[in-house]
């Protein structure tokens, strides 16, 4: 799908991801899940969606929750952008979700507006759901007056008509131009990769050594996003509700025919932040999983330690190498081009409605 970059069509993207508007009850929008604070992830071990009350960590489902919980820990959209931009390797273009189930932006962007535990809610059935949400967001005056700004080529053959200007296609390239430049290029490491000797520290340049060397860490975490966007079998655990197709128990990749328990290899920008980790958000800090990986074993009762890949391990690490590898992954965390306006949840949204947000950093 074509999407030249605009700034008119950035800003709407904005304003769309932070408006409430998109979801059945008018209580969440794409920013609950993926808050800024946070490093547009919630910072829970499973999202809640519709019908929860509160953000992050402490955002809670009151009474007996009428909706499933959601089955996977929630990515970050963080340098999603980069996807196809910054590495010539077809794989660079690889799969946005755990178990590989959408390729591109523009893919995914309006799947979570049908899904009830995601945005939907009980407002509307799931096939009337994207048609209800774009009704609204035609009303309102501002959003026909920016969608015009943002699609100037549609705007010139339709004037202002609703019908024309905002729809599934238009809706899902402004969310992408949004998400495509929430990038984070200004970390310490691309600094030192840059020649500035100073910007790691002496335990962040041992851990360095080790991620490329003894650890063995850049055999799937390589190239500019550090990922092969590849499926790999690692054994995590399994907690929650588990896929539709398999209730208790998640096959990743095995669900669209590749290799179960594989997932995909998660890019490690701003990794110092997007806690809990893994598919099932089993482990709470980086430290967790290094000892995980370090032990090489499988803790997956489906899956046999001799079925890993062989990448899993063991490796045989000591506390000080688990401790500056620690070191080494704050160091892939860029606290400058997240000051950018494009990264806080904007003040009001043309809905009326309040964007979610945590305040503080944002």
């Amino acid at each position: 799908m074509e999407n030249p970059y605009l700034e008119a069509r950035v800003q709407l993207g904005h304003l769309l991801f932070f408006d409430p508007i998109l979801s059945g009850p008018q209580d969440v929008a794409c920013s609950t899940c993926h808050l800024p604070s946070f490093a547009f992830t919630d910072g829970r071990q499973f999202p809640a969606g519709a019908g929860a009350e509160g953000l992050g960590p402490d955002r809670t489902e009151p009474g007996p929750p009428p909706l499933r919980p959601m089955p996977r820990n929630s990515p970050t959209v963080l340098n999603t952008g980069l996807f196809g931009r910054m590495d010539p390797q077809p794989s660079i273009n690889g799969t946005m979700f755990w178990g590989g189930s959408a390729f591109g932006i523009e893919d995914q962007t309006l799947a979570p507006l049908a899904a009830d535990n995601e945005m939907r809610g009980l407002s509307y059935e799931r096939m009337h759901a994207q048609d209800s949400v774009i009704a609204r967001v035609r009303a309102i005056p501002e959003y026909v007056e920016r969608f015009a700004a943002a699609f100037p080529d549609i705007h010139e053959e339709s004037g202002l008509d609703p019908e024309r200007l905002i729809g599934p296609t238009t809706m899902r390239r402004a969310l992408a131009a949004y998400v495509r430049e929430l990038i984070t290029p200004d970390a310490p490491v691309d600094r030192f990769l840059g020649g500035d000797d100073g910007a790691l520290t002496p335990d962040e340049k041992t851990g360095l050594a080790l991620f490329i060397g003894k650890a063995n860490c850049v055999a799937c975490h390589h190239g500019p996003l550090l990922s092969d966007f590849d499926m790999h079998v690692l054994g995590a655990p399994q907690e929650g509700i588990g896929r539709d197709s398999t209730p208790g128990d998640d096959l990743g990749w095995g669900e669209h025919g590749g290799t179960p328990y594989s997932f995909r290899t998660p890019p490690l920008r701003q990794v110092g932040l997007t806690g809990p980790y893994f598919h099932a958000g089993t482990h709470a800090t980086l430290p967790d999983v290094l000892a995980f990986k370090d032990r090489g074993e499988s803790a997956h009762p489906a899956v046999p330690s001799a079925a890993l890949d062989p990448e899993a391990g063991p490796i045989g690490l000591t506390e000080v190498d688990l401790a500056r590898i620690v070191d080494f992954l704050h160091a892939l965390t860029d606290t400058t081009t997240t000051r950018s306006p494009l990264f806080q949840a904007p003040d009001a949204v043309p809905s009326g409605l309040q964007p979610p947000h945590l305040g503080g950093s944002e």
